[in-house]
């Protein structure tokens, strides 16, 4: 073989190298670190509107200087026992206040409650953050923000404001009642027990990539990100600090996060005043709601205890 093609051949091969590491070790873990970080925003599709409620846009400021987006509903008769109830609605990382509403609104609004549902930050209507999804640590100031607000409405009773989250939002929720336990109860649907071992399911979901192959990396670039690692996103660490009612929801065939994580949660419950745990057969992540009775179980929690 002549020198030239030699040369040529090796640095082709150099360059094949080197554009694979590039590939590897920089560019898929940025894209899914990115992915990750900033979902996209899902759009509003479905409104209160659709479901003939009296309802207003609300902007909710946060201690941050977010303006958060949110839809504000009166009861559907103001002379049911329930519509002194005020109950805060909170999707998931993915979801938004209208995926809420469609999903829940329904059954909810039949129950006789005043309502609140509300797009937290980096979701549906609210603003993007530099620091992106924080898995529930930065938005426990959006719950913050969204109990502040519905408690300085004339018209709502302090002590009957319960909260509901599923999937991020519903670990969110346990990180907030943890830190304030200011409100009458909490309901949390599928939220998951230990940030690393969620992370490690939730990658391949999120970003279309590898957890093998590419998932450490972009983790750790996350972890330098927010300055902490997945390990600190574990409400199951906090629970012992709950003492308000608390309501525990998991489908048995969750596929996003182990359904074990539910039973790990309840049991860290040891100081809350009443826990219940329901788990669901037959249903995957966050579809515990398609059961006949999901929101009848959910209304005799809240007349039990509070």
């Amino acid at each position: 073989m002549k020198k030239w093609l030699k040369i040529t051949l090796t640095i082709s091969i150099i360059v094949l190298v080197v554009s694979g590491a590039l590939v590897v070790f920089v560019i898929i873990p940025v894209v899914g670190k990115n992915t990750m970080l900033h979902p996209a925003h899902e759009l509003m599709t479905y409104y209160p509107n659709e479901l003939e409620m009296t309802y207003s846009n609300v902007t909710i400021p946060t201690s941050d200087g977010l303006d958060l987006k949110g839809w504000y509903i009166d009861p559907q008769d103001l002379n049911d026992p329930n519509s002194n109830i005020t109950l805060i609605v909170l999707h998931g990382a993915t979801h938004s206040k209208s995926w809420m509403l469609e999903h829940y609104g329904e059954g909810f609004y039949n129950q006789g409650y005043r309502m609140l549902f509300f797009d937290s930050r980096n979701r549906g209507e609210s603003p993007d953050t530099e620091l992106g999804l924080t898995w529930g640590l930065d938005e426990v100031k959006d719950i913050r923000a969204a109990v502040d607000y519905v408690k300085n409405q004339p018209e709502v009773n302090d002590s009957q404001v319960v909260i509901f989250a599923e999937s991020q939002g519903a670990a969110t929720l346990l990180f907030y009642a943890a830190e304030y336990n200011d409100v009458a109860a909490i309901i949390a649907d599928s939220s998951w027990a230990f940030g690393d071992l969620m992370i490690k399911r939730a990658y391949p979901m999120r970003s279309g990539f590898s957890w093998a192959i590419f998932g450490q990396i972009t983790i750790a670039m996350m972890e330098k990100h927010y300055g902490f690692t997945f390990a600190d996103i574990s409400p199951a660490n906090v629970c012992v600090n709950i003492t308000i009612p608390t309501y525990i929801i998991h489908g048995k065939d969750d596929l996003d996060i182990d359904p074990e994580d539910s039973l790990t949660i309840y049991t860290a419950l040891i100081n809350s005043i009443s826990r219940t745990l329901w788990r669901v057969n037959g249903r995957g992540h966050v579809e515990a709601y398609l059961e006949s009775d999901y929101f009848t179980r959910f209304n005799q929690f809240l007349i039990d205890y509070i």
